[in-house]
Formats: structure tokens, sequence, C-alpha cells
């Protein structure tokens, strides 16, 4: 031992260190084989004890969730329901009962933007001698108050004129952020007296020039569907699989077209802009 230097010494301990330890794990071995029941499992349970102390729990819980793997699947039929359960209740149908004859007629469809009742729909002649009503989706009805019928916007706002001591809550659509895209899937809802539901896809975009300054720039100004327009009405929305409004029909759109939700946007924040304090 005096002949060895400081490292050769320290792999002889080592050295005997390993062997203590692989002599210690076979006589252990050897006697748990041997040993009763009841003792090999008090002393699994101090093991068991012992590895929770010393691992982190927060350790062990990324270890299970790790080793956990989840895969939702959705499929299409799932993702329309889910987008006509979330907007039907924001669908309104609009009547307008004329004030000489007292006939009624069916004027559109309208979607609730907010929750104090505010209600746009296609623009149409507004006469002041008329009365406008909405039938919410629960069969509730409301008069209209027409917003500022003398712009010349593409979508008309209503207010719904809620009777004294009536409360009612109004659940406002989401209007998309994004374009759709070609081949996207769409769904629109239309229906005169109750709600139908039609499923196609995008077929065709068309772009319009729009002069800013002195640069002009593109816009979406229609989307073309191949949606059934069996029923199909003025005012009908037509939503992505998100359940977000990207279009509504206005009288002027084609057969299966819709206009974008860029052009009911605009004209809101135009029309909300100028509402007077007192109608």
């Amino acid at each position: 031992m005096e002949d060895l230097n400081k490292n050769q010494i320290i792999l002889l301990v080592l050295l005997v260190s390993f062997v203590t330890s692989i002599a210690t794990g076979i006589m252990t071995v050897s006697l748990l084989q041997v040993a009763p029941v009841e003792v090999t499992r008090n002393i699994n349970r101090i093991v068991e004890r012992t590895i929770e102390t010393v691992t982190p729990a927060n350790v062990l819980s990324s270890i299970k969730d790790k080793q956990v793997t989840t895969t939702i699947v959705i499929n299409e039929d799932d993702s329309i329901t889910q987008s006509v359960a979330k907007n039907i209740k924001s669908v309104v149908r609009i009547y307008e009962k004329d004030g000489l004859n007292l006939s009624t007629s069916f004027y559109g469809m309208g979607l609730v933007i907010s929750k104090d009742g505010l209600v746009s729909a296609d623009r149409k002649t507004i006469m002041s001698t008329n009365i406008y009503t909405a039938i919410m989706n629960d069969e509730t009805e409301f008069k209209l108050i027409p917003i500022r019928t003398d712009k010349n916007t593409n979508f008309i706002l209503f207010k719904v004129n809620l009777p004294p001591k009536i409360t009612y809550t109004f659940l406002p659509v989401t209007l998309s952020d994004n374009e759709p895209k070609l081949g996207q899937t769409l769904i629109s809802i239309g229906g005169e007296i109750e709600n139908t539901v039609s499923v196609g896809r995008v077929v065709s975009l068309e772009m319009k020039d729009s002069i800013v300054g002195t640069s002009t720039i593109k816009y979406l100004s229609s989307i073309d569907t191949d949606v059934s327009a069996k029923d199909l009405v003025n005012g009908s929305p037509v939503l992505n699989l998100s359940g977000s409004v990207v279009g509504m029909k206005l009288g002027n759109d084609d057969l299966k077209s819709f206009t974008p939700v860029a052009t009911l946007k605009k004209d809101i924040d135009f029309i909300i802009e100028t509402i007077p304090k007192v109608q």
C-alpha cells in the first residue's frame, strides 16, 4: 500500500466498493427469495415511499403525463353540428308590417351582433310608417328600431326595443377575422319559417380593385359556393367549421353567393359611429 500513489489508491477503493456492491446485491436477492412474503411486502413498501419522498411531485406528474397519450378525432359532421348549434340562437327572422294596409311580409334573416340587441340584416327600403319585428330562435318577439336608414351601406342595423322591466340575453355571433379559402367547407342557415342547413364548399372568390390614395389594392367582394340555394333568404349567414360567420347573403348577390364579413364589419363600424343618442 505504501508503494501506491494517490490515483492508484482511489482506483483500488472504487474496485473494492464495486465488488462489495455486487456481493451485497447477490446476498440481498438470495435473502429475499427465501424470506417470508410479509417481509418482502414491507420492504417493497419502504422502497416505494422512499422513491416518492426523493422524487419531486412535479417530476412524477410529468412522467405520468408523458406516459398517457390521448388522441381526439373530430370529424366534419361534428364540426358542422357544433357550428350550427353555436349560431342558431343568434339568428332572427325579421318581419315588416305595412302601416297602411296592415299586411305583414317577411323581411329577411338577421344576426345578433351585440349583447345589447343590435341586429344586422340586408339593407332594403325602410318605410317610416311600417313596423318591424324580430322573432328570436326561442319564438320571443320584439319590435325593432331601424338605425341610420339614410346611409348608403350594404347592410342595415336594427335595435331591439325591449319593453320596460323586461330583460333578455342576446347571444352575438362571432364574425370571422379570416377570409375563406378555395375548397373550404361552409355551412349556410336559411329558411323563411323553419331553420334549414346546407353544406357546400367555396368554388371561387371574386376580387375587385380598390384605389387607396395612389395605390390599388384588391379586396374580396363575393364568396361563391355550391351550397343549395333552395332555402337561402336575404340575410342568410354562411359559417365556417369553427362556427364563425364568414358572410351573409344580400339581395343583390348571385344565387349561391355571399357578401364577405369584411364588408359587414365595415358597414357596422360606420353605422355605429353615427348612431344618434335619441332615436
